[in-house]
């Protein structure tokens, strides 16, 4: 698909226009990357975009770069211009995963931005490129999923708790929701041995590379770290996301309510947990009040549908018994038949409690045509 470069630099720009806290992506690199410019054609093509009115220059600290680099905004007029590119270009018939959609209709279902889908399609306007990030598995029916995780960030309620079980795609729908968002994010895994003071230093180290000290100073000096951490998290736009959520020792359930009763005091600071879904009652760091409050909203996934489970496959032709024991061996677990559709043998029999017998017979039906 031609696109100028121009067009390129605002759709690109479109992901970024309302961000309070400059990623290096609206820099003269980040543009270069994205926009799949030379890196020393690009201060030509913002220039022409500076005289048009639909970019702004300015300079700013990113995270990583100890000076200030130049930065670049839309300008109302850009908005306007990208959003009605994107417009167009997300009406646009196309042929992806072997049948026909649109641009929008695609973009919304495999996560990916409209200018990517738009470099990889064809004159024909077949897409060419790979569905699939690397290690993230393919996303099918979690738009309800990405959407209530939008509903939430822009909402009032200052936690999120996503449960699932093992392989249920909770990191990986996390970071794809992330990948959407302009807003910073502070990501944790939880790890065993972790305990409250080990979660405050890294909290601490994080905000103090945004500009706030006083919970490293409480540290140093054996202060109340919560008071220092409602100083530094008031009016910080960011997402705390902690991995791995499940059986943790009691002063990390109290380190997880003291940070949601702060957090509630403390918009936008929002703090993201990512569970099992075996998570013990006495390890939930908020009790029913707390939802129906609305001070908590909680995400429970679940596995995949036979027809997905089928497309995640990639065998159209797979026989209907194959199918169907394979979606009652996996319970569609999005981890277990991504595993089976690459063939991965070690990692399914080492991430799941199938025998080496099951395995075996789980890759044999994948082949299995009617």
């Amino acid at each position: 698909m031609l696109l100028t470069a121009g067009e390129r630099v605002l759709l690109h720009l479109l992901n970024f226009w309302n961000v309070k806290d400059p990623p290096e992506a609206i820099s003269q690199q980040g543009i270069a990357e994205a926009a799949r410019l030379r890196r020393s054609h690009v201060p030509r093509t913002v220039k022409a975009l500076a005289r048009e009115g639909h970019v702004e220059e300015r300079e700013g600290r990113v995270r990583g770069h100890g000076r200030k680099v130049k930065l670049y905004y839309l300008t109302e007029a850009g908005v306007r211009r990208a959003r009605e590119l994107a417009a167009a270009l997300e009406e646009q018939a196309i042929v992806a995963d072997g049948g026909p959609t649109t641009l929008g209709q695609f973009a919304k279902a495999s996560g990916r931005s409209i200018l990517e889908i738009a470099f990889d399609l064809d004159d024909a306007g077949r897409y060419r490129g790979t569905a699939r990030e690397p290690g993230l598995p393919t996303f099918l029916n979690r738009r309800e999923e990405l959407a209530a995780l939008t509903s939430w960030i822009r909402g009032g309620a200052p936690a999120m708790v996503v449960y699932g079980g093992v392989g249920m795609g909770k990191t990986a729908l996390a970071r794809r929701f992330l990948q959407r968002s302009p807003r910073p994010y502070y990501w944790r895994d939880l790890r065993r041995g972790d305990v409250a003071s080990t979660l405050l230093a890294d909290l601490a180290e994080y905000v103090q590379g945004r500009g706030r000290s006083k919970l490293a100073e409480a540290l140093r000096a054996g202060g109340d770290p919560w008071e220092a951490v409602a100083v530094d998290l008031d009016d910080l736009d960011a997402v705390l996301v902690y991995d791995n959520y499940g059986e943790v020792p009691d002063d990390v359930v109290d380190f997880f309510a003291r940070l949601l009763d702060v957090a509630r005091e403390s918009p936008p600071a929002k703090v993201l947990a990512l569970a099992q879904e075996s998570t013990p009652s006495y390890c939930r760091f908020y009790d029913r009040r707390a939802v129906e409050a609305g001070r908590v909203q909680e995400l429970h996934l679940r596995g995949l549908s036979l027809e997905e489970t089928k497309e995640l496959l990639g065998n159209p032709r797979i026989a209907d018994e194959a199918l169907r024991r394979i979606y009652l061996l996996t319970k569609g677990c999005p981890l277990y038949v991504e595993l089976i559709r690459t063939g991965d043998r070690d990692t399914l029999k080492a991430r799941s409690r199938f025998t080496t017998a099951e395995v075996n017979l789980l890759l044999f039906s994948r082949d299995v045509v009617s």
